[in-house]
């Protein structure tokens, strides 16, 4: 009897036809927003792919083609920044017949101060430097640092770079590097070389890149101008700097 008496106490929940259609309204209202939503989320994906700029494929004389991104004008990769420091101290401060070399011609320099001369890799390399730098580098590096003996095969050097920093941002377009290197110079009286500590701070700065093609006929300074300069990147300023790694 007890057990009856519960059962018809334990009343279960009935859904009568009168709740149906508000039940199915709020279910439906629930997708339709899940779905608005959705349709916001795709339009605003599909807005932001519509508005980026695609690929452009750029293909040189020789028929190499590539894709590159569109950047600041002024914008250049760090490691390019390192590369054309690099560069430009290894062609500038390596001379001459190296030990183990072979035969190899004696550089005759370039004259760039009355009879004072740099040798040819490194009035190369002074197409890196800003042209209101260049001239005067060149007549200290003829005439305090290049010693006569490199054009007549008595003495050669080699610059080993040992650590060269990461580029650090002084301005738009503007960089300073620091550069730590090893200087060996070999002389007839000393076959195993002079080592010598070379350290300077570098300031570099975004200039135009060689952006026309070179002429088929172009001469050696174009050439060698148009190799240098296609990373659009030039060397402004160099200072002694007792820097560390």
């Amino acid at each position: 009897m007890e057990l009856l008496e519960l059962n018809r106490k334990v009343k279960r929940p009935r859904i009568h036809s009168s709740d149906i259609l508000p039940l199915a309204f709020a279910g439906l209202s629930v997708g339709v927003l899940v779905f608005a939503l959705s349709l916001l989320w795709l339009a605003v994906s599909v807005s932001r792919l519509a508005n980026q700029k695609p690929p452009t494929l750029v293909q040189q004389v020789d028929g190499r083609a590539f894709s590159v991104r569109p950047a600041d004008y002024r914008h250049r990769e760090p490691e390019v920044i390192r590369q054309v420091v690099s560069t430009w101290a290894v062609m500038t401060f390596t001379w001459g017949k190296l030990p183990g070399e072979g035969e190899k011609a004696v550089d005759e320099g370039v004259k760039v101060a009355g009879r004072d001369r740099v040798s040819k890799a490194a009035w190369e390399a002074s197409f890196l430097l800003a042209p209101d730098f260049r001239d005067a580098f060149l007549q200290t590096l003829a005439t305090e640092v290049i010693p006569e003996g490199v054009f007549d095969g008595q003495v050669s050097a080699v610059l080993i770079p040992q650590h060269i920093s990461p580029p650090q941002a002084i301005g738009e377009g503007r960089w300073q590097v620091d550069l730590v290197a090893t200087r060996v110079v070999f002389e007839a009286s000393n076959p195993a070389g002079t080592t010598l500590t070379f350290n300077r701070r570098i300031t570099v700065r975004a200039v135009e890149p060689m952006g026309e093609p070179l002429i088929p006929d172009a001469s050696e300074y174009q050439a060698v101008a148009y190799r240098l300069l296609e990373s659009g990147v030039q060397i402004e300023a160099i200072q002694p700097e007792d820097v560390s790694r």
